[in-house]
């Protein structure tokens, strides 16, 4: 008998001591949600998280998930009264070297606030195999701070994972989920430990994070932010581009408002694509609220070195260098003086320089960014296609072009096979247009149905 009692005591504090996420009793006793969409509970969520009002006076808040880096990370639920991060009580699961513990917080923007305070306890933490589970009691009611909310009531639940800075969470790029308006106090127990369903909020029970066509407005300034980039970039200033570098021989005897074909291409084609840089800048700011969100001199090293920063500082200097080059253009000296070459090496370098920042912020996105595409696999493996297109022609321009400077300069070349390879040209350039107009369009498509109100 003893022996019993005593191997029902150690099951007890082992599975105390690891406990894991039961989503059994979801919908039925407590409410549950869950990341990334479309995840399978137990099988492959990046968080989980339940909730249960206890006697009316606490909630009990099950967190759990698989932070970036196991041994210095955390997942955190955000209670927020819109869909964007800032202004939110937050509730995380930490574990800092072998050490696994809950935390309360406030961020006033991209920001953290600890909280130290008796209105959260930690009932039970573990970390197993990469995954952290915590088990947090928290008071309901007044709780006598304006940065530490009454759950008891309608909210919007934020997920996120990321790394520690000393102990402290700290930015986690786009890791991060935004789930519907939920009722926190719809589950629970009375007085008399009898479970109750109240209140009438959105929350079906047990669902994942927001998904089909249900866009915030700041979703939409991102998806149209998308779409603009990668049409300018990837359709009109490269092919502005090539016009400049390979075309400039081609119908010698047509002008058009006084300058040759090429240099109305040229133009045209690179202003219609700086034009769409420009007002997916304005609209990337106005869905940030006018804020950088690249590296700063006051944020911590992991913020500076996320990924979303070094896409912004990229796309940033990218755009600059593009609105900067018609400026250059305007300056530029008569084509007979001897400063022309260096002005056009200048030009060329900038350009191409700008093109492939671009280039390098958009894989970032491609590669890092979960949340903007409806399939980021598809999106992923269609910028390959296109950067390998883009590659791909001009490196056989470029063949061209030196074939034809080492023919010139013999003067062994004639005007039929100088037609002919003029055909050649244009047949290319017209095949990469064809690609690159579908690529692109594919990408944007799936920037347009990805999931709903990212944060």
């Amino acid at each position: 008998m003893i022996l019993r009692l005593l191997t029902g005591f150690l099951f007890i504090q082992t599975s105390l001591a690891q406990g894991t996420f039961d989503p059994s009793t979801c919908g039925q006793t407590k409410g549950c949600l869950f990341a990334p969409t479309g995840c399978v509970p137990s099988q492959d969520c990046r968080i989980s998280f339940s909730y249960q009002v206890q006697n009316g006076q606490t909630l009990q808040m099950e967190i759990s998930g698989q932070p970036p880096n196991p041994q210095a990370g955390f997942v955190a639920v955000g209670f927020s009264k819109d869909n964007s991060m800032g202004d939110d009580s937050v509730s995380a699961c930490v574990s800092n070297n072998g050490q696994t513990t809950g935390l309360l917080a406030y961020t006033p923007a991209k920001s953290i606030t600890v909280k130290n305070s008796p209105v959260q306890t930690t009932i039970q933490a573990s970390a197993t195999n990469g995954n952290v589970y915590c088990v947090l009691r928290r008071q309901l009611g007044n709780t006598g701070d304006a940065q530490i909310f009454d759950l008891n009531g309608t909210y919007y639940v934020l997920m996120a994972d990321g790394p520690l800075d000393n102990g402290i969470p700290t930015y986690h790029s786009n890791n991060r989920w935004v789930l519907p308006r939920t009722d926190i106090g719809r589950y629970g127990t009375n007085a008399f430990g009898q479970t109750i369903q109240s209140g009438s909020g959105d929350d079906p029970g047990s669902q994942g994070a927001t998904s089909g066509t249900q866009h915030s407005t700041n979703d939409k300034l991102k998806i149209a932010h998308g779409i603009l980039m990668v049409l300018a970039w990837s359709v009109f200033i490269f092919t502005g581009i090539l016009f400049a570098r390979h075309f400039r021989g081609h119908w010698p005897n047509t002008t058009m408002l006084g300058v040759k074909m090429w240099f109305n291409f040229h133009r045209t084609i690179n202003m219609i694509g700086v034009g769409m840089t420009i007002a997916a800048f304005v609209l990337i700011f106005v869905a940030n609220g006018w804020q950088w969100s690249g590296p700063k001199a006051n944020a911590s090293t992991a913020e500076n070195q996320a990924w979303s920063s070094i896409h912004s500082i990229l796309g940033l200097l990218a755009c600059v260098i593009a609105w900067a080059q018609p400026l250059n253009a305007v300056f530029r000296c008569n084509p007979e003086s001897k400063a022309r070459p260096i002005f056009n090496m200048i030009h060329r370098f900038f350009g191409f320089s700008a093109w492939l920042m671009a280039a390098a912020a958009t894989m970032i996105a491609v590669v890092h960014f979960n949340g903007m595409f409806s399939n980021r696999d598809a999106a992923l493996g269609l910028y390959i296609a296109y950067i390998a297109v883009a590659g791909l022609t001009l490196i056989v321009l470029e063949l061209i072009f030196i074939r034809n400077f080492f023919v010139s300069r013999r003067g062994v070349g004639n005007e039929i096979e100088m037609v002919r390879i003029q055909r050649l040209q244009l047949a290319i350039l017209l095949l990469y247009i064809v690609c690159a107009v579908g690529l692109a369009v594919a990408i944007c498509v799936l920037i347009g149905l990805k999931p709903g109100d990212l944060a």
